[in-house]
């Protein structure tokens, strides 16, 4: 595998969780591939492994079986702590839930991560700024007091700020207006073609959906169109 790439191969891939006596098979991927800087839609029915499917492919799960490269790093096999560092250098994941502490302001929350990997730059706070604006998210106000659309603005901001090469998004629009859902997938495809970043979103809604050059479906633990 070239190691200057960072194409993400899934091999011979297998999640099982524990149902009673027994365990129950959520994914089963014998292969697949995604190239660098790709942008793919990811549908199934609820309950068909998509967000088990990110968590494997960032590193927060292990599979039973199998590997997960990006690039010529099988992540799966790296300790918890370097899977953690991994993703805080690589991967950028965007929640349905935003993930936001209400009582910070936006900008305090878009700035959060980085006192994990050292000391907060005015450069790292004006920058932080500057992709609020541009979101048009009021940056000093309180995240509970932010509407919907702006906390999910809020939380992609704090998902740029590492440009990472790898976006992931789990419904990043399930609970956003119209008008709101089109502005957050206007900026996840901007921000992906500006960084050159793999673009995996999972999503129930087609309108999204056929954005997409390429579409994977989960299906009996499977993907369809790999």
């Amino acid at each position: 595998m070239n190691s200057q790439s960072f194409d993400l191969t899934v091999e011979d891939l297998q999640y099982r969780v524990k149902d009673g006596a027994s365990f129950r098979t959520i994914l089963d991927i014998n292969h697949l591939d995604i190239v660098c800087g790709e942008k793919v839609g990811l549908r199934g029915t609820s309950g068909s492994g998509k967000s088990t499917f990110l968590k494997l492919i960032s590193g927060i799960l292990i599979p039973q079986k199998g590997d997960v490269y990006w690039g010529a790093e099988a992540i799966n096999r790296l300790s918890e702590s370097q899977r953690d560092d991994w993703r805080g250098r690589h991967c950028g994941f965007l929640f349905q839930d935003f993930r936001l502490f209400g009582g910070l302001s936006a900008l305090d929350n878009v700035i959060l991560p980085l006192t994990f990997r050292g000391t907060i730059t005015q450069a790292d706070r004006s920058r932080a700024k500057t992709l609020l604006d541009a979101c048009a998210v009021p940056a000093q106000t309180q995240a509970s007091l932010l509407s919907r659309g702006e906390m999910q603005r809020t939380a992609l901001v704090r998902v740029l700020m590492s440009s990472p090469q790898v976006i992931l998004a789990d419904e990043p629009t399930a609970s956003l207006d119209h008008d709101n859902a089109i502005h957050v997938m206007d900026a996840l495809f901007e921000a992906a073609e500006n960084l050159k970043a793999t673009l995996i979103v999972v999503t129930h809604d087609s309108s999204m959906l056929n954005r997409f050059r390429r579409v994977l479906t989960l299906e009996d633990g499977t993907v369809r169109g790999a």
